[in-house]
């Protein structure tokens, strides 16, 4: 072989050789993912199988039966279907899932009559259009500001209008009546209708539960004093086993998948690693030819 000939073979090589060192630093990388993918599905499937659902017990048909605990049936006060309680963050403020400000007016009659407002801005509008913008922007749609401006102003010069503002849900078929006293303030949070994010809330400390004692039935109005759920018998955390079940059979299905692309890229390297070698190794004997062919031709001038 002849001396540009076999440097036109080395320089081949040395490519190729280069190519398969970055094929299989690409597998390494893919397969490092796919570790970590690996441990992901695991951590899955141990947060699953140790997962429990947070329950109550009501009292259906005569017997007690455990129901997954809702923020219907944890405030409704049936004494049989509810636990007529409420849920308060560590300020005190008592969590509702929407909100609507009701509002009423006594009539020259006396009567009174009702209107519900979705929002404290739909109150500024109705019973407030007369203050300035500053006003409203600094209002916004606080109900607690809007009700201390209510009180403050507005109420001074119309002595006939009294006002309620209660946060609670809208749409809801239980009765709401009394679940936020005057004074209290409110939080609204949608996720509490979410049986889950009551249950992480109150895992973690910062929401706590209150229970509810009828002081006068003709008002309808009630005490809240705090409950601690842990160690009672109307809540408790119970074993998930369909969760558990379900999440096994997608653990086993995921491990699988990773399992057999592992695989394939496992069986891939060792190809890469093995041309890799017989390249090197023809390299060296290419590098040879050229160093001999080298050293016949020069050496005539030594």
């Amino acid at each position: 072989m002849g001396l540009a000939a076999s440097q036109g073979r080395y320089l081949c090589l040395t490519a190729r050789n280069n190519d398969l060192v970055y094929e299989g630093q690409q597998i390494s990388q893919q397969r490092v993912a796919l570790a970590e993918k690996t441990q992901e599905v695991a951590q899955k499937y141990s947060d699953a199988m140790n997962k429990k659902t947070m329950q109550a017990t009501v009292l259906i048909d005569g017997q007690n039966v455990q129901q997954q605990l809702t923020y219907d049936l944890l405030i409704n006060r049936d004494t049989f279907s509810g636990l007529g309680m409420r849920i308060v963050d560590t300020n005190g403020d008592v969590v509702v899932p929407g909100e609507f400000v009701e509002i009423k007016k006594e009539e020259a009659n006396k009567e009174a009559t009702s209107k519900r407002m979705y929002s404290a801005e739909d109150f500024i509008s109705a019973y407030m259009s007369d203050i300035d913008e500053a006003t409203r922007l600094e209002i916004g749609s606080s109900i607690t500001k809007a009700s201390e401006y209510f009180m403050n102003t507005y109420k001074n010069s119309h002595p006939d209008t009294t006002v309620g503002l209660t946060t609670v849900a809208a749409n809801s078929s239980n009765n709401y009546n009394g679940l936020v006293k005057d004074g209290e303030h409110t939080l609204t949070d949608e996720n509490c209708l979410d049986p889950e994010y009551i249950q992480k809330m109150l895992n973690s400390g910062e929401w706590l539960l209150e229970q509810g004692q009828l002081k006068n039935a003709e008002t309808n109005e009630y005490s809240y004093n705090s409950f601690v759920w842990q160690g009672s018998n109307n809540i408790i955390e119970v074993y998930d086993e369909k969760a558990a079940a379900a999440a096994e059979a997608e653990y086993e299905a995921d491990m699988a998948d990773l399992n057999k692309r592992d695989k394939v890229l496992e069986l891939r390297l060792e190809q890469v690693e093995t041309e890799q070698g017989a390249v090197e190794k023809e390299l060296e004997s290419v590098k040879q030819v050229i160093d001999k062919n080298i050293e016949d031709s020069f050496k005539t001038f030594a």
